[in-house]
């Protein structure tokens, strides 16, 4: 009787301790950023937005190319489309704003490109900030043969996926919502920048890149 009682004892006390969690462990051959099946569906949508990302970017080198000499990368023939819209002067801020783009020194470097290659031209005050940019004659007729050629190309191919125009607007719904995560992860990642940190041994100033500092690469401490 006495030991059914300890038996019966010792198994409640069991049940009332809280479990402990099992440490999430990496398996031989997976990836350290899909250690669960949340991080796997994550960086699954990552990839895909990688993938897209470089393929957009090189469509839009490639159909700028194919009407006008100049070469200019993906992210400049952004910055000339954004500076064409509505025809309107903009300023690097507004420029930025359209273009979710902070890195202020890669969009000064991509307006001086743009303003060498006689695509679009400054007005207004010699002030950096109150400085407007605007297309010109050349770098209208350009955009024009960009968008001509755009229209000939993508369009049809959309208009051949089923249901695409239903499917395209809660997908941009989807990436705005998605990019307004990603601005509140950043947020949380500069804050965590703050923290104390350990450095990570073994690192050479050589292997950073230039605009990189090799005592800011840290590690978060746990």
């Amino acid at each position: 009787m006495r030991r059914t009682q300890k038996t019966a004892a010792k198994r409640a006390a069991d049940i009332a301790k809280p479990k402990k969690q099992p440490a999430v462990t990496e398996r031989p051959g997976s990836w350290h950023l899909a250690r669960t099946e949340t991080e796997r569906r994550l960086t699954d949508f990552e990839f895909g937005l990688e993938r897209l990302a470089q393929a957009y970017y090189r469509w839009k080198a490639a159909c700028l190319a194919a009407v006008c000499d100049v070469p200019l990368t993906g992210d400049d023939v952004a910055v000339l489309n954004v500076v064409r819209m509505g025809d309107e002067p903009k300023r690097l801020s507004e420029i930025g704003q359209l273009l979710n783009r902070v890195d202020v020194p890669n969009l000064q470097y991509a307006t001086r490109k743009l303003v060498r290659a006689g695509l679009i031209e400054t007005e207004g005050s010699s002030s950096r900030k109150e400085t407007r940019y605007r297309a010109t004659i050349t770098g209208r007729s350009v955009t024009e043969a960009y968008a001509a050629l755009r229209a000939a190309t993508l369009p049809p191919m959309l208009d051949a996926l089923d249901g695409w125009a239903a499917k395209s607007e809660i997908t941009s719904i989807h990436l705005d919502l998605v990019s307004s995560l990603y601005a509140q992860a950043a947020q949380v990642a500069i804050t965590r920048r703050h923290q104390p940190r350990k450095r990570i041994s073994g690192l050479r100033p050589s292997a950073l890149s230039s605009r990189a500092s090799p005592h800011n690469v840290v590690v978060a401490a746990k």
